[in-house]
């Protein structure tokens, strides 16, 4: 498989955090499957307060 590189734009209240969110993705991108992390993010995207429902099982 090919390796992209992209720029995303983070906004935080300090530069560690931003670097604590890219982090994260980052991990979260090498470590499950495409196919789940375009589901996952599309219903994200299309009903966001999924998120803090979710959280409350985790």
């Amino acid at each position: 498989m090919r390796t992209f590189k992209i720029g995303i734009t983070i906004e935080a209240e300090t530069p560690e955090k931003v670097k604590e969110v890219g982090n994260l993705i980052q991990n979260a991108v090498n470590k499950v499957e495409q196919e789940d992390i375009v589901k996952l993010l599309t219903k994200v995207v299309k009903n966001p307060g999924i998120v803090k429902k979710a959280l409350k099982f985790i």
